[in-house]
């Protein structure tokens, strides 16, 4: 029920076979220099300024202006194909107008001016359509169909 009341059986006596232990002691030596030095930890002080600390003054100037943060700019229009979106798949302008129900006229004057492809919509805007003989109607549902056939950024 009792321990004998000996060093050997004693937990705290600095005389314990564990504390004689060399292999013992050389390993808490190393954890220690691991470790390294302990310092104290730097106290911490709050200092709190009631509303009225400065008086009727205005606190000093900063010298160091707010950083402006960065306003989103859309990028350039790219031809006919709006800012928020990108070249949606290669199509030939007869299966274009096809799908996209355009008049017949509007396949009719890109053919005239050797238009072959949707590739081209990033290399045209609204005066090259003026100067190709579209009037503001076929230019109208041209750019729906282009908007619908363009692919929508996403930020």
């Amino acid at each position: 029920m009792h321990p004998p009341n000996i060093r050997e059986f004693d937990p705290i006596s600095s005389n314990t076979i564990v504390s004689k232990s060399p292999l013992l002691q050389a390993r808490l030596k190393a954890m220690e220099k691991e470790k390294g030095p302990q310092l104290p930890p730097a106290p911490v002080f709050n200092v709190i300024l009631p509303e009225n600390a400065y008086g009727h003054f205005q606190p000093p100037h900063n010298p160091f202006p707010p950083v402006p943060q960065a306003v989103h700019v859309p990028p350039p229009s790219t031809g006919l194909i709006p800012r928020t979106h990108s070249e949606g798949p290669k199509l030939d302008i007869t299966n274009f107008c096809t799908i996209y129900a355009l008049p017949d006229v509007v396949l009719q004057r890109f053919r005239e001016h050797a238009i072959s492809g949707t590739h081209a919509f990033s290399h045209m805007d609204s005066s090259d359509l003026t100067g190709m003989g579209f009037r503001l109607g076929e230019i109208i549902d041209l750019k729906e169909a282009i908007t619908v056939w363009a692919t929508e950024k996403h930020a």
